[in-house]
Formats: C-alpha cells, structure tokens, sequence
C-alpha cells in the first residue's frame, strides 16, 4: 500500500457538504472524546483562530508506541466544523478516521475528506469515507485518495 516513504499531508475531515451541521459538532465533546479514547493525549482550546474567526481545538494523540498525531478542529459555526490531521501517512490518519467515523460521528456515512495535497493541485472533490471496514479499509481508500491527488 505504501513504500518506505510515505506521501504525508495533512487530511481534513468533515460532515457531507449538502449538511454541515449533520455532525452536530462540539468542541467540548470532541475534547472529551478523545480524552476517554486517547488517554495519552491532550487537547488545548486555541479561541478564534484564521481570517473568519472560527473556534478551534488543538489536540494530540498516541495510535501506537511512539507514534503521534496531532489535529485541529475548527468549528466557524455553532454545530458545524471540520478536523483535522496534520502531516499524517494514509494509515496513519486512518487510525483516526475509523474513530471519527466509528465512536463520534452520529451515522458512519456522515464522513467526507479531502487533502492538503489533493486542495494545492486544485481538486476540490470530497471523497467519503467508507462506511463499514476496517482501519486497513480506511487506509487503503486514504492511499487511493493520495495517489489521485499526487497525479494531478
């Protein structure tokens, strides 16, 4: 699935674009949810943060001995937002993305994502996370993801 050196970037994950409130989405919840499932972590309120003043929650999390992940969650509205992974391999965000998906979203087919490497070639399409399946699952449909944007 991937070489030596994996393609790292930062992944963004949000509710469907035609809801964007479908997520319901809280800062404090969110904090507290990876509090009880990451007990190494630790997750930081940042304020305002960015050109329109959007809530934000700085986080890091432990996947693996020594391996860490750090995010951010921005919320410009009441109830709606997005995360983020920042610098993360495929199956490195995957780890996260099945959390996302399978412990604090409402209904697993409410994940989309993109790319900081698919948004700086210009491709602005949202791809959805799948629904059922594995960390593996995830991390292949992640990779597939890179090796389109890295084409463009």
């Amino acid at each position: 699935m991937h070489g030596e050196n994996p393609i790292r970037t930062t992944f963004v994950f949000h509710p469907p674009v035609d809801n964007a409130l479908a997520w319901d989405l809280s800062l404090d919840r969110l904090e507290r949810s990876i509090e009880q499932s990451f007990p190494d972590s630790s997750a930081k309120s940042e304020g305002d943060l960015g050109p329109r003043p959007a809530a934000t929650l700085s986080f890091e999390i432990q996947i693996a001995e020594g391996v860490w992940l750090e995010g951010l969650a921005t919320m410009p509205f009441e109830g709606m937002g997005s995360v983020m992974i920042t610098g993360a391999s495929a199956v490195e965000a995957a780890v996260f993305a099945a959390w996302l998906r399978d412990s604090f979203v409402p209904s697993p087919e409410l994940v989309e994502f993109s790319s900081e490497l698919a948004m700086n070639g210009g491709d602005e399409s949202v791809w959805h996370l799948p629904e059922s399946g594995s960390v593996t699952d995830i991390a292949e449909a992640l990779q597939r993801h890179l090796e389109v944007a890295d084409h463009l």
